[in-house]
This record gives structure tokens, C-alpha cells and sequence, in this order.
């Protein structure tokens, strides 16, 4: 085998593979053995019909082009073995001559290159956002009404009281399009269901009485026999309800949960969540635009058969986002007015934007040395394990893939946990760090070297890829 290469362009290498005809029949004599017993020749039972009769029966070409199959995935990872590149991803593969002696190009992408810039010097002074009594006040009333009690009335209905309707029904001419009984229906202001409209002729109606009306069916109805059409409704109400909120006391905090002594320890705690919320949004949204200025300022070098590759990861995703709606691709492009070169374009561009951001957080890590301990990957692991529904689910969290894959994901977290902490510093407080720390320098992906001594990683709850 003869194997020559190009000029490395784009992060891809170019092997010219030229096999011998030697080679060649090894394969073939190896297709022969495959193929004799899976088919039929004239005259011999599978697997007995001699070479030279096999081919005269089915020709040359299809020994060749069975022998193909597995000689160009060896010979193509022996020339990679041989030119000592190194190889990131699947080749792009044509045989450009099969006989007698086949021709082989492969395009090969190789590791992607990362120069990071100057992420020390990132700073925003950014802050969470203060939680107010009103956002305290308003999550308070939410629980209480959560808890709120219905009791009957004898008053007509008003908005947000309650219409036990023991009969519903809703004609389009001859056929019925609803029927229910004994429905508990809250009246809303702006209610949609069952169509715009139908609780603003509730209101009004007391116990006891029954009434008609007509209301025109929308055009996004589920019911395509019934949409933009109109509709006679019947209905009675039985009972109505009006809400009552439980005070706000201790007694009431008491029964919330799993129990609060005071109402003052329910509020603590209402504080605390609203706190943690509001700090998790502002790190997610630190982390999205520390990473925007990291890759702003770094360089990096993907092999287009890698973002290729990515691309077709992100269409089969959405694909199946679509299909849990029972959406089709051609249906969904013709909704957001887009061609199939452009959702193909939209595609790659995802693609590239997500590659990049990876390989800039992963750089991020090895420059800050974070590596993963055994016991945060156990823990993590475990984590995943208790939301297994099976034993097989579980044991597939212990395979060297599935560990792999969990520590890179805890190693990235760690690095944007480093990345908010840096970027986040108070000025004085970089600059007292100065002399300490040097900027990281910049390097390059696989060549950047590690500090002896590794940062134990962080286990923040919220992951970036």
C-alpha cells in the first residue's frame, strides 16, 4: 500500500491511498468465502461452487465490490496509523479506481485547534437582582391560593367564582360537539375554554337555572368540523362557588408543606427560594455572555466535515422535537417561511456556534486545570442512577462511555463555574490577585500543558455545554 498526503488545509488531511493488487485479492478471496454461502449458484449447494465458477456466474464486479466493504475502512485507518496524523472524527471516503488495483481518497478531520484569548481579563459588574417585598408578597398569595377553599353562594356568578354546571352542551347544526356533565367551571375573564366568550354569558347565572346561546367556533378549533362555525350552547348551573382564602397566619403557614411554625419562617423561606432563583438566572446569564466574550477574543479552527458532522446531529434533533408534535420538517419550513438549503444552513451555522463554545470551555479547563475527582463522579452518577426507571437504564450510567461523557459534562461546569467567579471579581479584588496569578497564557488545544497540581472540580447544579 502506497499512501501519500496533501498539504493540511481547513484542519483536514488528504490521503491518497493507492492499494496493490496483492491486497486487493485478499480482500477478494474474503468476499468470496462471505458470498459463496449466502447465494445460489446453478448446479451447487451454498458455499460448494468453486471461485472461478462463482464468478463467471455473478462476475469480478461483485467480488469487488464486496471485498470494498471491508478493505477500505483497514486500509483507510492503516494509512492514518501510518502518516501518524491525528485523526478526530470519521473520514470522508471515495474510491476514485477499484481495478485491478483500487485508488482510495480519504479526507480525515483532525483535532480542532483553540487559542483562548485573555479570558482573566473579563469583567462585568453585573448583580443579582434584590428581591423585593412585592415578588415576596405575590409568590405568599400564590400558595394562598393554592390553598383557598370553594364555598357555596347564593348570589349570581360573578368572575372568579365558580359555575357547577351539571349539563354542557354545544350543537353545529345536527351533530354535538360537546357533551359533559356536572362540570366545575371557574370563571376566568379572558377564559378561552371552551370557546372565547362562554364564560362571560356564565356570569350572571345563579343556581338553578338554565340557559342558550350561540358562539362562533375558532378557526384553530380541535375539531375541524366544527371550526369558524356556529355553535348553539346549553347549559345549567346546579351550584355556585365562591373562593375563600385562607388568612394569612400562622396556622396557615403551618399547613403549607411540610410546615412552617410561623408565618414569618414561610416568608424566610419564600425569600430564600426567590434568592436562589434569581442567582441561578443571573449565573446562566453570566455564563452565556462570559463564553460570547471568550469565543470573541479566541481562535478556533474546526474541520468542516466535523461541523458537518454536528450539523446532522442538530437536524435529527429537531426532527424529533417535531415529531413529538406530530409535525413534519416540510410542514415546520413552510411555517417559519424557510427553504430547505436555509434550514440546512441554520443547521450548520447551530452547529458551529455549539462546537466552538464547547472546545472553548473544554480549553477553559485544561488552562485552569480542573479535573474531576472520583467521588464528585460517583456522586453525579448516582444522581443519574435514582432517576433510572430499570436496572438496565440504571447499569448503562456505569459503561466507560456513559463515565466519560459525565465527566466531561462536571469538568465543563466546573470551568464555567471558574469563568462567573473571574468574570464577576470585584476590580480591587483582580487587582490584588495581579501578582499572584499571571493572565493565562494562551494556547493551543493539545499542546497546552497542566499544572501540577489540579483544581478539585465544583458540582454547581447547572450544566453548559
Amino acid at each position: 500500500m502506497n499512501v501519500t498526503q496533501d498539504e493540511i488545509v481547513d484542519r483536514q488531511a488528504t490521503l491518497n491511498i493507492e492499494v496493490d493488487a496483492e491486497s486487493l485479492e485478499e480482500h477478494m478471496a474474503r468476499a468470496y468465502k462471505s458470498l459463496v454461502g449466502r447465494v445460489n449458484v446453478p448446479g451447487f449447494r451454498k458455499g460448494r461452487a468453486p471461485r472461478l465458477l462463482f464468478e463467471r456466474a455473478f462476475g469480478r464486479d461483485r467480488l469487488i465490490e464486496e471485498a470494498m466493504e471491508t478493505m477500505v475502512p483497514e486500509v483507510v485507518q492503516e494509512a492514518i496509523e501510518e502518516t501518524k496524523i491525528e485523526a478526530a472524527g470519521t473520514p470522508r471516503v471515495e474510491v476514485l479506481e477499484r481495478d485491478p488495483a483500487p485508488k482510495i481518497k480519504a479526507i480525515v478531520p483532525l483535532t480542532p485547534t483553540v487559542e483562548l484569548g485573555d479570558y482573566n481579563a473579563i469583567r462585568f459588574d453585573d448583580k443579582p437582582d434584590e428581591i423585593t417585598d412585592v415578588q415576596i408578597n405575590e409568590s405568599l398569595e400564590r400558595i394562598r391560593d393554592g390553598n383557598a377553599t370553594w364555598e357555596p353562594k347564593e348570589a349570581a356568578a360573578e368572575i372568579d367564582d365558580m359555575a357547577v354546571l351539571v349539563t354542557l352542551s354545544a350543537m353545529v347544526g345536527e351533530k354535538e360537539i360537546i357533551s359533559s356533565e356536572n362540570v366545575e367551571y371557574v370563571i376566568f375573564a379572558e377564559a378561552t375554554y371552551p370557546v372565547p366568550g362562554f364564560s362571560t354569558e356564565v356570569v350572571g347565572m345563579s343556581a338553578g337555572e338554565s340557559k342558550e346561546f350561540s358562539l362562533i367556533i375558532p378557526d384553530d378549533y380541535p375539531n375541524p368540523d366544527a371550526a369558524g362555525e356556529t355553535a348553539v350552547f346549553s347549559i345549567s348551573v346546579s351550584e355556585v362557588k365562591s373562593k375563600v382564602l385562607p388568612d394569612l397566619d400562622d396556622d396557615f403557614a403551618n399547613g403549607v408543606g411540610e410546615g412552617f411554625e410561623t408565618l414569618a419562617e414561610l416568608k424566610a423561606k419564600i425569600t430564600e427560594d426567590l434568592e436562589t432563583e434569581v442567582k441561578n438566572f443571573f449565573t446562566r446569564q453570566i455564563e452565556d455572555r462570559a463564553v460570547d466574550a471568550v469565543v470573541e477574543t479566541s481562535k478556533v479552527e474546526i474541520p468542516p466535515i466535523t461541523i458537518e458532522h454536528e450539523s446532522e446531529h442538530v437536524l435529527s434533533e429537531q426532527q424529533q422535537q417535531l415529531s413529538r408534535f406530530n409535525m413534519s420538517l416540510q410542514d415546520y419550513m413552510t411555517g417559519i417561511g424557510k427553504s430547505p438549503d436555509e434550514f440546512v444552513a441554520d443547521a450548520r451555522e447551530t452547529a458551529r456556534t455549539r462546537l466552538i463554545r464547547a472546545l472553548v470551555v473544554e480549553e477553559l479547563a485544561k488552562a485552569e486545570s480542573i479535573e474531576v475527582s472520583e467521588e464528585d463522579l460517583r456522586v453525579e452518577i448516582n444522581l443519574m442512577k435514582q432517576s433510572a426507571t430499570s436496572p438496565a437504564d440504571r447499569a448503562q450510567y456505569e459503561t466507560d462511555r456513559a463515565r466519560e461523557s459525565i465527566e466531561t459534562m462536571l469538568r465543563r461546569r466546573s470551568a464555567l463555574s471558574r469563568l462567573v467567579e473571574i468574570a464577576t471579581q470585584d476590580q480591587a479584588e483582580a487587582k490584588a490577585e495581579a501578582p499572584a496569578k499571571k493572565a493565562a497564557p494562551k494556547a493551543k488545544s493539545g499542546t497546552a500543558s497542566k499544572k501540577k497540581t489540579p483544581k478539585k472540580s465544583d458540582s454547581p447544579t447547572d450544566d453548559k455545554k
